[in-house]
């Protein structure tokens, strides 16, 4: 099982699409923080949401800021509760616009990073697919000899039912690098 065994990972490093364009790695961060401050809202607005309902219940009542400052009220806690929900579901919705936005520019960026890698493992790419064509023609010679002697068998006539003969197929399907 020689051919399944992998090479060393320090031998030959493929770099990361972070690594080829600090662009990329940039947005990551970004997609990254704005998830955990999504995820911090999220969890803001639940507790939110539980306070207003135990206020509600307590019999408070819910004046908007404007509201309560025309009546000459202090704002109560269910109306800054509810301010403050107000604020974290908007923040919310910007982070969502903000999220599809870095989902587009990912999208570009990774496209250019992808490029820069492929441009840097080129000839590292070439060199293993020349050795993989070595091996199929290889592998198509032994195949053709085998098969020769299949058909030499068989003009004799020999009943190939006593060696188990093995039919080998297959197809290779090559696309064309630039």
């Amino acid at each position: 099982m020689a051919l399944l065994k992998k090479k060393p990972a320090d031998e030959f490093h493929v770099p990361s699409l972070s690594e080829a364009s600090p662009e990329y790695a940039g947005l990551i961060a970004k997609r990254q923080d704005l998830s955990e401050r999504y995820s911090a809202l999220n969890a803001e607005h639940s507790k939110l949401r539980d306070e207003i309902e135990k206020a509600k219940k307590a019999g408070g009542e819910r004046l908007s800021p404007g509201v309560a400052a025309l009546l000459g009220d202090a704002p109560d806690s269910l109306t800054m509760l509810s301010q403050r929900q107000h604020e974290v579901v908007s923040e919310m919705g910007n982070i969502e616009a903000a999220q599809e936005v870095i989902r587009r520019r990912l999208d570009e960026a990774r496209n250019v990073a992808s490029k820069v890698v492929c441009d840097t493992m080129r000839q590292e790419y070439r060199r293993r697919l020349g050795a993989l064509c070595e091996a199929a023609r290889a592998l198509e010679a032994a195949r053709r000899a085998h098969d020769e002697l299949l058909d030499d068998l068989e003009r004799e006539d020999v009943h190939l039912g006593h060696l188990s003969p093995v039919t080998v197929t297959w197809s290779i399907r090559a696309r064309r690098m630039r």
